[in-house]
């Protein structure tokens, strides 16, 4: 091997290891061009804080029935001036399973078993846009509504994440999936079809749990769902039937 042919080929070879540190440094695999949406990178902090994540271990969530949460805990560390009106044993006592966002019945927990961790409001100086159900297990989180899936694709600010298109102007966002089911956008689904399992994925290191939002407007051109206004679920009226 000539002088030439070995410095091509050490070049070669710290080139491919400067790319293999670069993908361990990431920990995650990046999105092909055909994933990545124009939509704005959300600037969303994790969503249990660290502190919080000890004393959320120490809870086990309450079981529910197969499907939607019936009622609904305030995991233990969650901060009272941010939280829902809660009794002594921690039951969220204005909790309504299904709510009205406008023509649109909705689950405000569509996830099987868990505890409220966080809610609708203002967190370290941005607005938190949804409500935060914990589990230490991977469990099934189910679609709010009948629908279509609008998006569905991995980003670091709310990893792997579907929003589904409900019309009349209504949309809910499933964020932080371990896995995604048998669902592609464009698919149809049904009230309590199974979206995906309760997980951790984002760009950054945060506990299981399922970020959901209910959003609402008209879908942007180029901001798609971030051109959405959030509601506060807990403030939605509660379904008749």
């Amino acid at each position: 091997m000539s002088t030439v042919e070995k410095f091509a080929f050490l070049g070669a070879v710290a080139l491919a290891s400067l790319l293999v540190v670069q993908v361990l440094n990431d920990g995650f695999v990046r999105e092909t061009p055909t994933q990545i949406d124009s939509e704005p990178v959300a600037v969303e902090s994790a969503d249990v804080e660290t502190a919080e994540f000890a004393t959320l271990l120490s809870l086990a969530p309450v079981p529910a029935p197969f499907g939607y949460l019936p009622s609904l805990t305030a995991c233990k560390g969650m901060a009272p001036s941010f939280g829902p009106n809660v009794d002594d044993e921690l039951n969220v006592t204005d909790f309504k399973p299904f709510v009205m966002a406008g023509t649109v019945k909705l689950a405000a927990a569509p996830v099987e078993s868990a505890c409220l961790s966080s809610s609708f409001g203002p967190r370290n100086g941005s607005l938190h846009k949804g409500l935060d159900f914990f589990n230490r297990d991977a469990v099934p989180v189910y679609a709010a509504a009948d629908g279509v899936v609008r998006r569905q694709r991995f980003r670091n600010d709310y990893g792997n994440m579907i929003v589904i298109d409900h019309g009349s102007g209504v949309f809910t966002r499933y964020a932080h999936l371990e896995a995604f089911e048998n669902t592609q956008e464009g698919d149809t689904v049904k009230a309590g079809q199974p979206l995906g399992l309760m997980g951790n994925t984002a760009g950054y290191a945060i506990p299981r749990h399922l970020h959901y939002e209910v959003l609402t407007g008209e879908w942007g051109f180029q901001a798609g769902s971030f051109a959405l206004e959030p509601v506060d679920v807990m403030a939605l009226p509660a379904a008749l039937d």
